[in-house]
């Protein structure tokens, strides 16, 4: 029974072991029988026994690795978590050695008023408290683990104005504690203040208003903030007061003055000129450090002690024990002066909250791009208020992100361990807040261990680098205009302050846009007719027109290619199409615009020199021709008279041009307009038209901008006012004016075409309810001189007979995009509109639905209403194609191409009649009657080209 458990045990070992051990097992097998056998030989037990041992063994040696890799990995964990921590650590540290000389830097710009010498040391540990704030709400808040901010540049000028203005005011018969109190609570709340502003004003979604402040403005702020940096690095190295003006900087060239500035100028020459040459991050901490130990190593080779150093001045004097409660001691709310600080503070506190706003939007947008993240400008405009209202809360200044860090932060931060452990990389920010709160909380001030010059020449650096910037390279990325508007605004800042001088630069800055937004085209030219298909009869109308100056005679019954070209360039209809906001900077250039396009008649006048040459007496008549052309009966040339000017007083230079008959202004891309506008342009170009006999078609105006315009006199205000009908007219869109225009001009040519033949005006323009006949359209459509042949007229009659009638009721799609093209019609009765469809901006994700709200969009669907566009799919907006009068025909285009409907034909007016001829029955009048199919043919070629002819009107000129 043992002999055969054991084989049993050793398979089941086999059976769980990997292959390697199966190897192992076979290779031991034959190793463990004795010399002389086969290893096929059966195996005892002894040697079973021992399999099972070896097999055992090593199982038990896999499982002890198995459990040891989880150690190991753990182990492995803990080593890189401990070295991603390093990493942030010293990532920090680095940040703060770069910001701990920025930091007294700013401290000294905002106290730059002589008096706070003797408690700088306690109000530098404030700017320091307010930068561990910032620091620690961005680490909580912001989407960047790895984001810096801190108290920044941008605040400062305000801060400092601010400071300056209240110590002054209250001058030296307020004790010095009172005044001190007053501007450290004003600062705080200043600063609270401005971060309520930002949070509501992220809350409310307006980050992108602040950006209309003008970029030019805010470079030469950005310049005048530079140029403030050195003044203060210049004070903080010599002590002595630079804010009297000019004659002030006189007293930096004494010989100590200059022994002191010069380590510091020097260095930060340096500075600059290292950190361009080279971009790696540890050139410039690396300076920050050796810039003291060759101090020191100076001091000692010359022989001077630290105390020798800061009797000379290159240390602030030695001060007692400063603690953080002694500093908020400043803090007296008893002592504290209310009304020097509001309201006579609030100008300045507005433009530091405009100025905050927008410099924080550059900071996001530019660390977006730095860091290839994406953040909601809103949302971190109300961290950034958070933080201000943070910093305020503890005494604190006003702050933001600050790019640089941020970017330096990134690229060094443990990426890896952050995608592992999410949140990791904020460690940066908490050593950061961590060393500049153990800056505060030292006993003693840095400048009394540290050397002047050092914190002077990083001041020097950060205001040279912005001089350079917005000063100099800006040159090539900005436009004359807008860089003489930087120049101005660092000229204003510097002579007015920061109020008025920015007030005058955002003056500048709105005088030069306007300048620049009147030189743009407000208006342009444009030659077009409206979208009406229309038969044979109207088009020879509206095209048989002659002007009274062309000379170009006309047979009734046709237009030859080169007659027809001589009426294209008859120009009786002028249509302007206006854009953009329409103000009294560009009131005048679309003025002269008008008067430059619009020709007429001249006055008549006699020429003076016709008398002097020739004597003539009205009775007498007659009156020699001259080469010139003949003359009238008192002496006047009809060459002369005939002759058009411009409402400019320019002679015509085109002599086929007619008299201007309609005017038409396409207000639809104006955006809005001013009252001066409306009485000195338009008011002025009414007089003139009203005088020349000039119809005037006013078309897609805004509702503001109608208002404007019948409050100026320009439209009647009422029915009962004088202006006649047919000198102004009122449409919504540019295809109904010109459709209103080329109608007037229809019904004037048949009026002298019914009076010239005989014929009543209801031949020539058969009523709307009229059906025609299909032999009647396609007589109409034949040429002039086959038209009355009696093979036409038979043939004619034939083709008609091929049609079958249709009738249609309004809404009714005839057909639609994608069906198959396999017949053509002819409209007999009513209307019929051709649309094209494409994407709705209304539809659900559609990326133009923001434009709904639009005035345009408003009028686009007044007009498309009007058009009778009721039926379509709210999912799609069309465009307008044409629109088919009786007697015309449509769907050909498509047909003769043979491919599917590009177009929706949609009946429009009620009781149309269609005829429909289909392609079957034109293939069989093709084979059996081709020259039947030839005069059908040419009635659709002849119809395809006038559409053509006219379209050629719709050219920019």
């Amino acid at each position: 029974m043992r002999q055969s458990t054991a084989p049993a045990t050793t398979t089941k070992h086999m059976t769980n072991a990997p292959l390697a051990h199966r190897r192992r097992s076979s290779s031991t097998s034959r190793d463990v029988l004795p010399r002389g056998s086969s290893a096929s030989a059966m195996p005892t037990f002894a040697m079973l026994q021992q399999m099972d041992d070896v097999l055992s063994g090593a199982a038990a040696k896999a499982d002890a690795a198995v459990a040891a890799a989880p150690l190991k990995a753990r182990r492995g964990t803990k080593r890189r978590v401990a070295e991603g921590a390093v990493q942030a650590v010293i990532t920090g540290i680095i940040i703060a050695i770069v910001l701990t000389p920025v930091m007294i830097g700013f401290a000294t710009m905002i106290y730059g008023h002589p008096e706070f010498e003797s408690v700088m040391p306690m109000l530098t540990k404030l700017i320091f408290v307010s930068s561990v704030a910032h620091q620690l709400v961005i680490t909580v808040l912001s989407p960047l683990p790895f984001a810096i901010a801190q108290t920044q540049d941008a605040g400062l000028i305000f801060l400092s104005s601010m400071a300056v203005s209240i110590m002054t005011e209250l001058g030296p018969t307020v004790p010095m504690a009172e005044r001190i109190a007053t501007v450290v609570v004003h600062l705080s709340i200043c600063a609270s203040l401005v971060g309520i502003g930002l949070m509501v004003l992220g809350r409310m979604r307006l980050a992108s208003f602040v950006q209309y402040l003008p970029t030019p403005v805010i470079g030469g702020y950005l310049a005048f903030i530079g140029f403030f940096m050195v003044k203060g690095g210049l004070t903080l190295m010599t002590g002595a007061n630079l804010s009297g003006g000019i004659g002030a900087w006189a007293q930096l060239l004494t010989v100590h003055n200059l022994a002191l500035l010069a380590p510091g100028a020097i260095c930060g020459v340096l500075l600059v000129a290292v950190t361009a040459r080279f971009q790696h991050f540890a050139v410039f901490p690396c300076c920050l450090v050796l810039m003291p130990v060759l101090f020191f190593i100076a001091l000692w080779t010359t022989g001077h002690s630290m105390e020798d150093a800061r009797a000379y001045g290159y240390f602030s004097p030695d001060t007692t024990t400063i603690s953080l409660v002694e500093v908020y001691k400043l803090f007296d709310f008893s002592s504290i002066h209310w009304e020097v600080m509001f309201p006579r503070q609030l100008p300045t506190l507005l433009s530091m909250f405009l100025v905050i706003a927008f410099a924080s939007s550059l900071d996001i947008a530019s660390i977006c791009m730095g860091t290839s993240s994406a953040m909601d400008y809103n949302e971190q405009l109300r961290t950034v208020g958070a933080c201000n209202l943070a910093s305020g809360l503890v005494g604190g200044y006003t702050g933001s992100y600050i790019f640089s860090q941020t970017v330096f932060s990134y690229r060094f931060h443990p990426a890896q361990l952050e995608e592992e452990y999410p949140g990791f990389s904020r460690l940066v920010g908490l050593t950061l807040a961590l060393c500049e709160l153990a800056i505060a909380m030292t006993p003693f001030s840095l400048t009394t261990v540290v050397p002047k010059f050092l914190f002077g020449s990083v001041m020097i650096f950060i205001g040279v680098d912005l001089l350079k910037t917005w000063l100099f390279e800006v040159y090539t990325k900005l436009l004359m205009a807008e860089y003489a508007t930087v120049l101005a605004t660092f000229i204003f800042l510097n002579m007015f302050g920061v109020q008025l001088g920015l007030a005058a630069g955002i003056a500048l800055a709105a005088a030069c846009f306007l300048v620049e937004y009147s030189r743009t085209q407000a208006v342009r030219v444009v030659q077009k007719s409206s979208n009406v298909i229309r038969n044979a009869d109207q088009h020879e109308l509206l095209y048989s027109h002659v002007s009274e100056s062309a000379p170009v005679s006309l047979s009734s019954s046709s237009l030859s290619s080169s007659r027809h070209a001589a009426l294209l360039r008859a120009h009786p209809i002028v249509t302007f199409e206006l854009h953009g906001h329409i103000f009294f900077g560009s009131a005048t250039r679309i003025q002269k615009c008008v008067k430059r396009a619009v020709y007429v008649r001249p006055p008549r006048k006699p020429r003076k020199e016709t008398y002097e040459s020739e004597e003539r007496l009205p009775l007498l008549g007659g009156g020699g021709s001259t080469s010139n052309g003949s003359t009238d009966s008192v002496g006047i040339k009809v060459s002369d008279v005939s002759k058009l000017v411009s409402l400019a007083g320019k002679p015509c230079p085109d002599r086929y041009r007619g008299r201007t008959r309609f005017v038409v202004f396409n207000f639809a891309q104006v955006t809005g307009m001013d009252a001066t506008a409306a009485r000195t342009c338009f008011l002025p170009l009414k007089v003139l038209f009203r005088r020349h006999k000039i119809a005037v078609v006013y078309c897609g105006m805004s509702a503001g901008v109608e208002f404007l315009l019948r409050a100026n006199d320009v439209l009647p205000g009422s029915q009962t006012e004088e202006d006649s009908p047919n000198l102004c007219h009122i449409t919504s869109d540019l295809d109904l004016a010109l459709d209103w225009c080329e109608q007037q001009i229809i019904l004037s040519a048949a009026r002298k075409k019914s009076f010239e033949s005989g014929r009543s005006l209801q031949a020539l323009l058969p009523m709307a309810t009229q059906e025609l006949s299909v032999a009647q359209v396609c007589h109409a459509f034949i040429s002039p001189e086959r038209r009355f042949a009696v093979a036409t007229r038979t043939a004619i009659g034939q083709v008609a007979e091929l049609f079958t009638t249709e009738r249609w009721q309004p809404h009714d799609r005839i057909f639609s995009i994608e069906d198959d093209a396999d017949k053509w019609y002819i409209l007999l009765r009513g209307q019929v509109t051709l649309y094209t469809r494409q994407e709705s901006s209304n539809s659900v994700g559609s990326p133009l639905a923001d434009h709904l709200t639009t005035p345009s969009s408003h009028r686009r669907h007044r007009a498309a209403a009007q058009h009778g566009q009721h039926w379509v799919d709210g999912s799609f907006d069309c465009e307008l194609v044409g629109r088919v009068r009786a007697g015309c025909i449509f769907g050909d285009m498509d047909y003769v191409l043979r491919q599917s409907r590009s177009i929706d034909a949609v009946c429009t007016a009620p009781d149309t009649v269609t005829a429909v001829i289909s392609r079957q029955r034109v293939d069989e009048l093709i084979s059996s009657r081709p020259e039947i199919a030839c005069v059908l043919q040419e009635v659709v070629l002849r119809a395809s080209y006038m559409t053509l002819a006219e379209k050629l009107h719709s050219i920019v000129v």
